[in-house]
């Protein structure tokens, strides 16, 4: 049983050693990881694309095969050439959701205040808020990409120190409790059949 939580507390430990390295290289390089990522979908992409199109000459599949191992194919091919410009599409996209929630956002403010709510300010503040948030998702792509990868790799560092810390403690507690039990001395004595 020793043996087990030996070798439970060694995974659990090169576990953390490894997620801190991975939340390490997040945070000083967000953008390059992202564009490896990336990359990797645009291979991804080219390879489906190529099944397609490999599955229409040998198989016959039809014309919607070809035609879609084409769009996977170029967009595969794409995304491979330009992986930033991938990255920061997704900022963009949430900025105008969050664009056309804030304006949801602001009407229901307004209602608010025609209704006679004491609140009515903060929910005007809180509708600009998100506004504001979705200006700079769209305004600064770049950087919400970059800043979100650091926040992912901030998150792996914190998880792989905070598994550490209670995986020591907890094989100190084991190890404690193991010590305090002590083994009962008995007398031995045979008994006659």
């Amino acid at each position: 049983m020793k043996e087990f939580f030996k070798k439970l507390r060694i995974a659990a430990y090169l576990s953390a050693v490894l997620t801190i390295a991975l939340g390490g290289i997040l945070v000083a390089w967000p953008m390059e990881v992202t564009g490896l990522i990336c990359r990797i979908l645009g291979v991804l992409l080219v390879i489906m694309g190529a099944v397609y199109i490999f599955g229409y000459f040998v198989e016959s599949r039809g014309m919607l095969s070809i035609t879609g191992g084409l769009m996977f194919l170029l967009l595969g091919v794409w995304i491979f050439i330009t992986p930033q410009s991938i990255a920061t599409l997704v900022p963009i996209v949430i900025g105008v959701v969050l664009l056309v929630h804030s304006l949801r956002d602001f009407q229901m403010a307004s209602e608010a205040k025609q209704s006679g709510s004491e609140r009515w300010g903060l929910l005007f503040l809180l509708a600009l808020l998100n506004c504001v948030f979705g200006v700079i998702c769209i305004c600064d792509s770049f950087g919400v990409v970059s800043l979100a990868v650091r926040m992912l790799g901030i998150a792996l560092v914190y998880d792989g120190i905070s598994n550490m810390i209670i995986v020591y403690h907890t094989a100190q507690a084991i190890k404690y409790a193991a010590e305090k039990i002590e083994p009962i001395d008995v007398d031995a004595h045979e008994i006659d059949e």
